[in-house]
């Protein structure tokens, strides 16, 4: 967070009130958009919350095209269906609007609006 923040001796009293007063979702959701995404360190210091923002605690972009497909996202699937699904396919696809980081030794899918 600290890097994402640009800390330094200007505003290292604002950074102690948002690390302490931030859950540490807000705080996964700020590094990812100002150091992944491109958003300002203005735009969010703020207000976390303010951008639109998927993220998902997964291992890889495979195991969130399994969850898609679970959650009925491409539509009802027949069970006798279910074997010939190619979850890699659905993955590559997926990578075009999703990205994928590591933070504080987690991995981590996200999508920025």
């Amino acid at each position: 967070m600290a890097k994402a923040w640009g800390l330094s001796q200007c505003n290292i009293a604002a950074f102690i009130d948002a690390a302490e007063d931030w859950e540490e979702d807000q705080k996964t959701r700020y590094v990812i958009a100002v150091g992944e995404c491109g958003y300002g360190h203005d735009q969010l210091a703020d207000n976390p919350d303010s951008i639109d923002m998927d993220i998902y605690h997964l291992d890889s972009m495979k195991e969130l095209a399994e969850q898609f497909v679970d959650e009925g996202l491409f539509g009802e699937i027949p069970e006798r269906l279910q074997f010939y699904i190619d979850y890699d396919a659905i993955a590559r696809d997926l990578a075009v609007d999703y990205s994928e980081t590591e933070i504080a030794g987690q991995r981590l899918i996200y999508r920025c609006a």
